[in-house]
């Protein structure tokens, strides 16, 4: 799969904003928005696709067509450490660009994985906890490995500056997404936080501790409330309504909540039933027509209702057990959890 063809390389959005639609061959959503924004201190670059040489060639190219090149890209800024966003980001520090700015949190992340390389395993390990046990065929999961670790030039936190743009903490779809208000256009820049039509990825690889699922719903809430002009995602094509598409996407994850909640109720308790009682893609996919690699994304992202649930007292899980468990908590047991 490439760029569709209805589609031209680069758009220029108006406000000194430039889009350039970066390839992710092979891979479904097809491409990546990286945005080019002109402020005094030089060009700035929101998020720069995947390490691979049609990446580098389409980046350079969309600068060209701009009248620009890639000497005058005076920072980088990535909204999260996913291999899409952040991948290419080791060349072009290379290449000369100065500056790389993310958070903090997904810095950490980062470095976590390259102290630990068996990082991969550790989340196949907690998926067969929860129940799923699956061969990943060889190569499906290559591009997953596109990027070199390169370290931030400053760590971003919730409302700093970027030349025009000022810094929004957005956790859920990882620690440290950030989106980007533009101060001169109004725009929001959303990353992988809000997009359209696709819900995204929010799962629970690892048990750390966390509630990724409730810190999406909360900083959701908080980007619905933003004054904004429009939304330019890193994925699809800009659109207008922000609060509208929060609303959506709200009520996507409530409605899913039910979903568990029957699940749990009609008897399954392991992530995995729970995950193949439930439907998939916007199409409705089975569970078990899904492939390897997306049955342990379903997973993943049920453990994460499942989390969120019990941080709301809803359900339990028994670790005492393998798999894991989770059931619904009674009701008559519930106030005793819930705040007032």
């Amino acid at each position: 799969m490439s760029i569709p063809s209805t589609l031209p390389p680069t758009t220029a959005l108006g406000d000194g904003i430039v889009q350039i639609r970066l390839p992710m061959s092979g891979n479904p959503m097809r491409y990546i928005n990286g945005y080019l924004l002109e402020d005094e201190g030089g060009l700035t670059l929101i998020d720069c696709g995947w390490k691979a040489d049609d990446v580098r060639t389409a980046l350079e190219d969309g600068l060209a067509a701009n009248g620009f090149a890639l000497r005058d890209v005076r920072r980088l800024v990535v909204t999260h450490f996913h291999f899409d966003h952040y991948g290419l980001a080791g060349e072009l520090l290379a290449a000369g660009v100065p500056e790389l700015g993310m958070h903090p949190m997904d810095w950490r992340v980062l470095q976590m994985r390259a102290a630990a390389p068996d990082d991969d395993r550790l989340a196949d390990a907690w998926l067969e906890r929860n129940g799923l046990t699956v061969e990943i065929p060889p190569g499906e999961d290559e591009q997953y490995d596109r990027y070199d670790l390169v370290a931030p030039t400053r760590l971003l936190e919730d409302g700093d500056r970027v030349g025009r743009l000022r810094a929004l903490w957005t956790p859920g779809h990882s620690p440290g997404h950030l989106c980007f208000v533009d101060t001169v256009s109004g725009r929001t820049f959303t990353g992988d936080h809000v997009l359209d039509p696709v819900t995204p990825h929010v799962g629970l690889w690892h048990d750390r501790g966390r509630d990724p699922l409730g810190d999406y719903v909360a900083s959701l809430r908080a980007v619905g409330a933003l004054e904004t002009t429009g939304v330019l995602p890193a994925h699809g094509e800009a659109f207008p309504d922000l609060a509208r598409r929060v609303a959506e996407l709200l009520a996507h994850e409530a409605a899913r909540e039910a979903q568990v909640i029957e699940a749990l109720a009609t008897g399954h308790t392991t992530g995995a039933e729970v995950a193949g009682a439930l439907r998939w893609r916007r199409r409705g996919d089975r569970f078990d027509q899904l492939t390897a690699g997306h049955q342990q994304f379903a997973v993943a992202e049920t453990l994460a209702h499942l989390e969120h649930l019990r941080s709301q007292g809803i359900a339990v899980r028994n670790d005492r057990v393998t798999p894991i468990r989770w059931e619904l908590r009674p009701e008559s047991d519930r106030a005793h959890i819930l705040p007032a």
